[in-house]
């Protein structure tokens, strides 16, 4: 399947509760299976604001919580009290009610550089089930995903398909925060990908993403035309 293809099919809803719940909903389909058929669920989630209703709704799914193991596909470097922390907003949103049992790990740790940081970033992944189960990637309006970000100096070691690292250091163009981002071969190293995205926006971002060709310019490109794993859309208005 192509991107054009992926476009093509996606799930697209009238407003962001819809899609939250139909995500949801499916997510909760995909973690019963994995811990039915492994005993173990790794579930990766973005961070931004988009994600917060499919938080909420993901929380009062009556799952094996017990068993699921979740962490990030991007984070800020801050402190995990910091309102910009994604892991934060996993605590706040996410890890209550009846997800409040599952087992979560941040990314980030304080006090080091950025290369170190990318090592422990890849040593809290080691801690989850692989591949991957589920991993839910958002998108901004100029078509980063995760932390991959356009005009990056790290973009290409993020999208390298053969890099070996799990995580890379990376600066949003246009925000203050430094960040850490899983590669594109991170990220693709699992059973079950979606993009979660809502806004007329961001739905024309992805077609430019899509006549451009270019991952370097839109490094969301480079996750909607892998091979490895499709990628289903979930676009609401």
């Amino acid at each position: 399947m192509g991107a054009a293809d992926v476009l093509e099919s996606a799930q697209r809803f009238a407003d962001p509760g819809q899609a939250a719940d139909a995500l949801a909903q499916r997510v909760g389909e995909v973690i019963r299976y994995a811990v039915r058929a492994r005993g173990r669920a790794s579930l990766l989630v973005p961070g931004g604001r988009t994600p917060v209703p499919l938080f909420e709704a993901l929380s009062g799914i009556d799952l094996p919580w017990e068993s699921v193991y979740v962490s990030l596909t991007d984070e800020r470097r801050v402190p995990p009290a910091d309102p910009a922390s994604n892991a934060r907003l996993v605590d706040e949103y996410l890890l209550n009610g009846q997800a409040a049992d599952a087992h979560f790990y941040p990314l980030h740790r304080e006090g080091i550089d950025a290369r170190a940081d990318e090592a422990a970033c890849g040593a809290a992944l080691s801690m989850l089930p692989r591949p991957f189960d589920a991993v839910i990637l958002g998108m901004g309006t100029d078509g980063h995903t995760a932390s991959l970000f356009p005009g990056d100096p790290s973009l290409a070691r993020g999208l390298d398909p053969d890099t070996e690292a799990h995580c890379v250091a990376t600066r949003a163009p246009d925000a203050p925060y430094d960040r850490l981002s899983l590669t594109l071969h991170t990220l693709t190293s699992s059973r079950w990908i979606a993009l979660h995205i809502s806004g007329q926006e961001k739905w024309q971002t992805l077609q430019s993403a899509i006549r451009a060709g270019d991952p370097q310019r839109f490094p969301v490109l480079a996750v909607l035309s892998q091979k490895k794993v499709p990628t289903h859309v979930y676009w609401s208005a």
